[in-house]
């Protein structure tokens, strides 16, 4: 019959709309409660707070789930950060962790031995100057020469050897030879030379010069090739992470 009434379909009509109201406000209540409970999915996405005292409460948890080279990349990143002096004077960069770690690969890739970009001062102490010669020792290797060298270019082969933990890049300076029948020390000037490769540590690399000998006495010391000692007495190293060691002509005599 038209417009009978009928409770049952009726009663269970309103218990469809409500289970449906129930599960909607489900849906939209439970994701804003999860937002608010965790942090985002991907903690890449996470920002670096400019200010370094706040690191370990705002990025703790977010640090705890990157993977462990992400880990190591991060902390080398900040610790290159601090040791520049960006947060201190305000020039930290707002950025997300995900930029911070594609920074940090291309400065490492730029300077694999140097991931932090800690400066190494240039020590100035008589003692040190010991050390460094110690650490960078040359020798004079044997000269080929003939009678009339004496007045002419003189091809010298000498060999710079590594003793300290970072590869040398490069050189240039003077030497000095001393020979104990020599009564005054010979120098000559080493031009830029470029080693490659780098001398690696506990490797040596060769310098070659032409320099014009007109001393007898000189010539002759060369040619015994005994006795003879070789020194950086000034110039400077420049080793392939970037700092530079030098040689000081007050400080090596």
């Amino acid at each position: 019959m038209i417009g009978s009434y009928k409770p049952a379909s009726n009663a269970r009509h309103v218990g469809h709309v409500r289970k449906a109201i129930l599960l909607a406000l489900t849906l939209v209540i439970l994701p804003a409660i999860n937002g608010c409970l965790q942090p985002p999915a991907d903690p890449t996405k996470q920002t670096i707070p400019t200010n370094s005292d706040q690191w370990q409460k705002k990025l703790g948890d977010t640090f705890e789930r990157l993977n462990e080279g992400d880990r190591q990349l991060l902390s080398r990143y900040m610790l290159r950060m601090k040791l520049s002096g960006a947060y201190e004077s305000g020039a930290m960069p707002r950025i997300t962790i995900k930029q911070a770690l594609i920074q940090q690969r291309e400065y490492e890739r730029l300077h694999p031995n140097n991931p932090t970009g800690k400066k190494s001062p240039i020590v100035t102490s008589q003692q040190v100057g010991t050390a460094k010669a110690q650490n960078y020792p040359v020798a004079l290797l044997p000269v080929k020469t003939s009678d009339n060298d004496s007045l002419n270019q003189v091809k010298l082969p000498f060999m710079l050897s590594n003793h300290g933990k970072v590869a040398i890049k490069s050189f240039k300076g003077k030497l000095t030879m001393k020979e104990e029948h020599l009564t005054k020390s010979k120098s000559f000037n080493v031009p830029l030379t470029q080693f490659k490769p780098p001398i690696e540590p506990e490797q040596s690399g060769k310098i070659i010069i032409e320099s014009s000998i007109e001393d007898i006495n000189v010539m002759r010391a060369i040619k015994n090739n005994t006795g003879i000692s070789i020194e950086i007495s000034k110039g400077k190293l420049v080793l392939v992470d970037g700092q530079e060691i030098e040689f000081d002509e007050l400080l090596t005599k």
